[in-house]
Parts: structure tokens; sequence; C-alpha cells
């Protein structure tokens, strides 16, 4: 049976939540503040974790990196009320597997659930939509570009830097508050922008598209 951990300061939805989860045979443990999370997660490890965004005191997003910290493979999602929108680079940046609503009917849930389990983004259609595009607009150009390069977005641009100062996987997440999981998918996509099957050979071609230089 699946050990979910549910995190929300609204107690009668965090109830009621709770009982929809049981009866689709999932375990559940809840907790209505950060500090109790961490609390409940030193005394037996979870295979979901999922957090309301606004919490009293400690947030979610403070709380999922301090699950992150503990476990870099740990499995969350963000389930609010909150426009998301704004917020949504910076889930991900973390290791979020995603966010749902709590609109959502209970099937819905549920089935969202399972795919978060099997490590799929769960991810609202509406706010999809709003992003699709957003590396074409945010993205950070080569001076000079070949007809065949792809743009880096400014995170990936980041990473190929790291990647060429001699740092591991864990030591890019700690600089850029990611974790390994999600530095593992950004290094995957950037090796298949640039054409690259190894480290050595994405930093060379990094070099030849311009987008670092021989001093970085």
């Amino acid at each position: 049976m699946k050990h979910l951990l549910l995190v929300d300061d609204h107690k009668t939805f965090l109830a009621g939540t709770a009982l929809i989860l049981e009866r689709h045979g999932y375990r559940v443990t809840t907790a209505s503040r950060g500090t109790e999370a961490l609390e409940r997660m030193e005394q037996c490890p979870f295979d979901l974790f999922v957090f309301d965004l606004k919490l009293p005191g400690m947030s979610g997003f403070e709380l999922s990196e301090a699950a992150l910290r503990r476990d870099p493979e740990a499995t969350i999602v963000i389930l609010t009320g909150e426009d998301i929108a704004e917020h949504y680079d910076k889930l991900i940046d973390l290791g979020v597997t995603g966010i749902m609503e709590k609109s959502l009917g209970e099937q819905e849930f549920i089935h969202c659930i399972h795919l978060a389990m099997h490590q799929l983004t769960v991810l609202p259609v509406h706010l999809a939509r709003k992003l699709r595009t957003k590396d074409s607009f945010h993205g950070i150009q080569p001076v000079e570009s070949g007809a065949g390069n792809k743009s880096l977005s400014e995170k990936e641009v980041e990473v190929l830097k790291l990647i060429a100062q001699g740092n591991k996987n864990k030591d890019i997440a700690d600089r850029l508050f990611m974790s390994q999981r999600n530095v593992e998918y950004t290094i995957s996509r950037l090796f298949e922008k640039l054409g690259a099957a190894s480290r050595q050979e994405a930093v060379m071609k990094g070099i030849e598209q311009k987008w670092l230089s021989l001093e970085v």
C-alpha cells in the first residue's frame, strides 16, 4: 500500500481529501503545518508528498525544498486553490512532479495521483497552454547560430556553464536549487538540443555554437 503525506492547513479539506485517498487504497498521514510535516518525515518514509502552497509559517515552497534536501528523489505534488502560473518555473526548478487544483473531481484527483506515482508530470491544461511557448520568448539566443541550432533556455545555459566548470550533478543541483532528478532531465534535454553524447562533447558544442566562451 502506497503511503502519502498530505499537508494542508484547512482541516476540513485535509480530512475530506484523506478520506478520498484512503477509499482508493492509499495509506495517508496528514499534517496541517510544515514543521509538523517535517516531524512526520522523520518518523517514516513516504511514497508521495501532496502539499498545499500556502501554509502557516513554512510555505509549500520551503516545505518542498526541505523534503527534496532529505530525499532528492522525493515525488511532490502541489495541490492548491491559488493561481499557480507565476510560481510555475520556481516549482518545476525545485523538482516538484506536478501541480493540481483543488477544484478537481474525485476521479480526476485520484487519476492525477496515480500518474504522479508513475513519475508522470501532472499540470492543468489552461496552465500548460499559457506556458507552452515560454522558451520561445525567454530562451537566450546565441551570438552566432548555425542552421540546425536549437535555442537553449536560461536554465539550460546555466547548467551547461556549470558542466564546463567540472561540476557534478549534485553540485549543479545545490548551486541552482534544483533536485538531482530535475538536473538529470535538464542535462538530457541539453544533450538532445546540442546533439551531444557526453558532457565533454556538450561543452565543445556549446563553445562552437557560442553558448559558452573559452573563459567560462
